[in-house]
């Protein structure tokens, strides 16, 4: 499902969808998601995801497509169109949209995998009779949704910065400017910490109120 962060956002303002059938089959659930995403629509592949990270995840994932996409045309701006596919952006779309069109879907009870050439391209979960995709174990969790919110974050912010900087010719090639967007990325995260929710603090024993057994006499 990772893999999904650098290819899922086509240029634009995100293009809403009508959502599949509530009957829809495993493979209908998993080409409507993929092309919420393709769309740049998050909030419309969320509610084909069954997770309570769902929109925090595809949120991320979005904008981390949106870097990409971002850094790629700065790339093609300055060096041309085939110096971009150094950065992969628009060749992972392509093949992503030839897979969905050749998928299939193997279904066990209530679950299912979407398969193409051998790659899988989505699990999903059948709940209360609807198909739902289902999040990569990595993001089975709030610190896992959380850091791919932090990349996510910080691959914008790198592209923002070092978009301009290809187009103004700071770098001698496509493979130094794709480096120097990677370093830019590390630095950003490095100390980073994930935005996770905050417990409230332990109470203190030396503070707490004596309870009736606590009582000396």
């Amino acid at each position: 499902m990772l893999a999904l962060a650098t290819a899922c956002a086509g240029p634009g303002a995100p293009r809403r969808q009508a959502g599949p059938a509530k009957d829809a089959s495993p493979l209908e659930v998993a080409r409507a998601f993929y092309g919420a995403l393709h769309g740049g629509d998050a909030e419309g592949a969320a509610r084909l995801v069954g997770s309570p990270h769902a929109r925090s995840a595809t949120a991320s994932f979005v904008k981390l497509a949106n870097a990409y996409r971002e850094l790629e045309a700065a790339v093609s701006d300055r060096f041309g169109t085939e110096a971009a596919r150094v950065v992969g952006y628009a060749h992972r779309m392509a093949a992503e949209a030839d897979a969905l069109r050749s998928a299939a879907a193997q279904v066990n009870g209530d679950d299912a995998v979407v398969t193409s050439g051998g790659q899988t391209l989505a699990t999903l979960h059948r709940i209360e009779g609807v198909w739902r995709v289902s999040l990569d174990e990595a993001l089975a969790t709030e610190r896992g949704v959380a850091g791919l919110a932090l990349e996510a974050e910080a691959s914008a912010q790198a592209a923002t910065r070092v978009s301009p900087a290809i187009r103004h010719g700071l770098f001698d090639g496509p493979e130094d400017a794709l480096e120097a967007f990677r370093n830019e990325v590390s630095l950003l995260m490095e100390g980073a910490q994930p935005d996770l929710p905050r417990s409230p603090p332990a109470p203190d024993p030396a503070r707490a109120e004596p309870g009736p057994g606590d009582v000396r006499l």
